[in-house]
């Protein structure tokens, strides 16, 4: 059966995100939305038309532990017993999502917002989004938690779906492909627009993962899929997924060119080149542009075209050659 997409809300600027039920041969609901009462009001309406509530849901499955998509996991597991699987490698963000949003919160307090050149009350900002967000997460119970691994198959509506391993835009991403029916689950891999590469805390000892270029990687993945629709993360299923890989791709090198120039003109810093690329923006809000910002840059650093350094704790970008 194809997966049914039920539309929730969100409080974020990606606007609404979706989870797709599957009814046969049990209900199974593929990401379940942010933990609000527009959230639960929209998801139980969807279960609704048909004949379900949240407590008949018998298995949750998440695609990637970001808020928008796992957020009501603890609510609906805690009302039906319903396990929640993710893969191995996301579980515990569900378990202790404040301990790891935390962690990645020191990580930016500590290093990477410094490193970025952003100024302490703009800092101060980014941060206390996040904290809010850590705040108003519900962590699903261990004993709820099932897991799989990148490699293997789930069985959804009737069918064995492919578990692939897209990072990119987040490193714990897994989307789901069917082979016979060439449906695609695509979390925020595949978006009608290019989903932000977020900055992850690095492990210990270890570089920072370039987000961007990873992310080029899962694309190129994608690209060789015999897909006939892509159910994505959020807006509606679509159809011709090289046309946007392509399209994305040819955005992605106008807006690293672009990257590229005004490191020539002499803005050496993420901040300064931010302030630039995101000059539309009310200046309180560019910051939302830093993570794509960032991911420019990479891929100009893997390319060979700027070099960095850290001068007194932030990144300066040159052009190399001159």
């Amino acid at each position: 059966m194809k997966p049914i997409r039920i539309e929730l809300p969100t409080e974020f600027d990606v606007g609404s995100v979706n989870s797709y039920l599957f009814t046969e041969p049990e209900p199974i609901l593929v990401d379940c939305g942010v933990d609000t009462p527009e959230s639960w009001e929209a998801l139980q309406a969807g279960l609704a038309k048909h004949d379900l509530t949240p407590a008949d849901v018998c298995r949750i499955v998440i695609t990637h532990p970001h808020v928008d998509h796992f957020g009501q996991a603890a609510k609906i597991a805690n009302l039906s017993g319903a396990p929640v699987w993710i893969a191995e490698i996301g579980a515990k963000w569900l378990v202790d999502p404040k301990k790891h949003f935390g962690l990645r919160a020191d990580y930016y307090r500590q290093h990477f917002l410094i490193q970025a050149g952003l100024p302490d009350e703009m800092a101060q900002m980014v941060l206390a989004y996040f904290a809010q967000i850590a705040d108003n997460i519900a962590p699903v119970p261990a004993e709820h938690i099932q897991t799989f691994g990148i490699d293997e198959t789930v069985a959804m509506g009737g069918a064995n779906w492919q578990v692939l391993h897209m990072p990119g835009h987040a490193s714990h991403q897994t989307c789901f492909y069917q082979p016979e029916s060439r449906q695609f689950l695509s979390a925020d891999m595949l978006l009608p627009k290019t989903p932000t590469p977020i900055v992850e805390r690095p492990s210990s000892n270890q570089p920072r993962q370039p987000s961007l270029p990873i992310y080029m990687e899962s694309l190129a993945r994608c690209e060789q899929l015999d897909i006939e629709t892509v159910f994505p993360g959020h807006g509606e299923p679509f159809q011709n997924h090289r046309q946007l890989i392509q399209m994305q791709r040819q955005r992605i090198h106008q807006r690293k060119e672009q990257a590229l120039a005004l490191v020539q003109q002499g803005h050496k810093t993420a901040y300064a080149l931010m302030n630039q690329m995101y000059a539309h923006y009310p200046p309180a809000f560019r910051f939302a542009g830093l993570w794509m910002l960032i991911g420019y840059l990479d891929l100009l650093q893997a390319e060979g075209k700027v070099g960095v350094e850290l001068v007194d704790g932030v990144w300066r970008y040159t052009c190399n050659g001159g």
